[in-house]
């Protein structure tokens, strides 16, 4: 293992830095480390846990709203959503001032979330009603810049974010880009211009030089990346085989390029910049990589992506995420050949030898760390 991904306790870092001098106040630093994991948010695996309670509390608070008859007309939406969304913030302050992590707060916790999600379902419904295809955007848009500062749950936080790129990129597949007539090219281009906002927007704020309050709008904007390359490579939309066959603009192709051009740029960084041109290993990498972007589909361009981020970076949650996209992406494209099962094996056996020769070439130009 590389010794900077050795894991230490917190114990054993402060002892070595007081042994080293490099610590004055053992009891100051103790202090800070607690302090940082004493937050607000509630650990992982309880966030989760709050997620999927709130979401079935949630559609049942809805069923009983309406069986009730409690929302009769279009215009109690928007009144309920707001009542139900300041009454969620109402008990998110009463938790803030419970201590500690007792079954009160956490309580409060998971009230809170799920009068602020049948808030915000019924706040945007009040949207869809009212501007169609784009009506769930613009609605999770404006609810969503409206509590993200305010109501610092992070799952709340995501979730929000997620449905506002997920909703565009609906709102673009169903209804196209206003003002646009076509076969659908517009379409692709609208989902290609998607891919490269929301990945600079997540490369940004997942750089360090922002607050760590907009990590759940990153995490989010890659979600919806992923959406956008699962549409066009997995499911093979209709209007990307129609503006293929019409124009000849292929959209998984200008996917591939864009994210290839993406995986290059993440090399070099990881490279340690332009020091990494002088690597004749890391400039055949780029050389290979570059090329691949007009065979491989994107789905798996992605997922390299992500994985040399997250490894790069030290972000486990991005590395785990492309680690589990990768071989869905991998079984799509073994299925979607149209090749004999002995033809198919022939090609991932090769494969595989290609992948094993260019990591032999790279650690023995130690182009790259083999330990």
């Amino acid at each position: 293992m590389p010794r900077y991904q050795a894991t230490h306790s917190t114990h054993e870092l402060l002892g070595k830095l007081e042994g080293e001098d490099l610590l004055r106040n053992r009891e100051a630093a103790s202090g800070f480390i607690r302090e940082l994991h004493s937050r607000s948010d509630p650990p992982l695996y309880l966030r989760a846990l709050i997620g999927v309670g709130a979401f079935i509390a949630s559609l049942f608070l809805l069923a009983f709203l309406f069986v009730s008859e409690l929302i009769q007309g279009e215009e109690l939406l928007l009144f309920w959503g707001l009542g139900f969304i300041a009454a969620a913030f109402g008990l998110w302050k009463l938790s803030e001032k419970q201590g500690g992590e007792s079954f009160l707060k956490t309580f409060l916790v998971v009230l809170s979330f799920t009068w602020m999600a049948v808030g915000k379902t019924l706040f945007v419904w009040w949207f869809v009603d009212g501007f169609d295809e784009y009506g769930a955007f613009i609605g999770l848009a404006v609810i969503t810049s409206m509590t993200y500062f305010v109501y610092r749950l992070t799952i709340d936080r995501f979730l929000s974010c997620m449905g506002v790129s997920i909703a565009l990129t609906m709102a673009v597949l169903e209804a196209g880009v206003p003002g646009f007539d076509g076969p659908g090219l517009e379409k692709i281009l609208a989902l290609c211009v998607l891919v490269v906002i929301q990945g600079l927007a997540a490369y940004c704020l997942l750089s360090g030089r922002t607050s760590e309050k907009f990590l759940p709008m990153a995490y989010a904007l890659v979600g919806g990346l992923t959406l956008i390359v699962f549409c066009v490579n997995i499911f093979s939309l209709e209007d990307v085989r129609e503006v293929a066959e019409h124009t000849g603009f292929s959209g998984v192709l200008a996917l591939g390029v864009l994210l290839s051009l993406a995986l290059i740029g993440l090399v070099i960084r990881a490279a340690g910049g332009r020091v990494a041109f002088r690597r004749p290993g890391i400039v055949g990498a780029m050389v290979v990589i570059l090329l691949t972007g007009w065979f491989f589909p994107p789905g798996i361009l992605l997922a390299v992506c992500l994985l040399v981020y997250g490894y790069g970076h030290h972000d486990r949650i991005l590395a785990v995420f492309g680690g589990v996209i990768l071989p869905v992406f991998l079984f799509h494209l073994y299925h979607d050949m149209q090749l004999a099962l002995s033809d198919k094996a022939a090609v991932l056996v090769c494969s595989g030898l290609v992948l094993l020769a260019a990591r032999f070439i790279f650690c023995r130009g130690k182009a790259v760390s083999c330990e």
